[in-house]
């Protein structure tokens, strides 16, 4: 059967944030799902959910930014019991597709993944040096930024979508950031930097 992709209403991200999205990631990534529905009811925030025929199996949350050009990834997981398929690169696929047929407007999709550097011991390594490596393998390009968000370091990647659209940049990056949060958290608790290298 083939793998389809659909956007999730305010009912189904709920559903999908109650069930997956809290086992799912770590609650000090995690935003309230009332900041998702938010986003969704001012128009720059959506959601897709990846489908066999009616069977969910992976699901992934993009703030959009037209002024820029850009979105980002803010969510994005394969189901538990599906995992170690390759449903995630098939799904990463499908996702690009929707943007291209979808949002002609955006040229490209940040991403971001926690620091390989900032890992606390060699478990939390492993697992950060997996999921940056998933994106680099989906296309992604490592860029020299690097975000702190409520005091979780990130790295961040960039995935084009357009083929004649904008490389990364931070001041881009930074007016999506000011977008997602409200001006008293992105004052407090949302820093954007370069880093000397493109390092995890």
């Amino acid at each position: 059967m083939a793998y389809t992709v659909r956007k999730l209403d305010r009912k189904e991200i709920g559903q999908v944030y109650q069930t997956y999205m809290e086992k799912d990631f770590p609650s000090d990534e995690l935003k309230p799902l009332s900041h998702i529905v938010r986003s969704m009811d001012a128009g720059y925030g959506f959601s897709l959910g990846m489908y066999e025929g009616e069977t969910l199996l992976g699901y992934a949350v993009f703030i959009l930014c037209e002024e820029t050009r850009c979105a980002l990834l803010d969510y994005f997981a394969i189901l538990k019991d599906r995992r170690g398929g390759g449903l995630g690169h098939r799904a990463f696929s499908l996702f690009e597709a929707y943007f291209r047929e979808n949002l002609p407007g955006v040229d490209g999709i940040y991403i971001e993944s926690e620091r390989i550097s900032a890992a606390e011991n060699e478990k939390q390594r492993l697992t950060r040096e997996r999921r940056i490596a998933f994106y680099l393998s989906c296309g992604c390009e490592m860029t020299a930024f690097r975000s702190v968000l409520f005091g979780v370091n990130y790295s961040v990647l960039y995935r084009p979508v357009a083929e004649q659209g904008q490389a990364a940049s931070l001041t881009a990056l930074d007016i999506l950031y000011q977008k997602m949060f409200k001006p008293e958290h992105y004052d407090r608790f949302v820093s954007l930097a370069m880093m000397e290298e493109k390092k995890g």
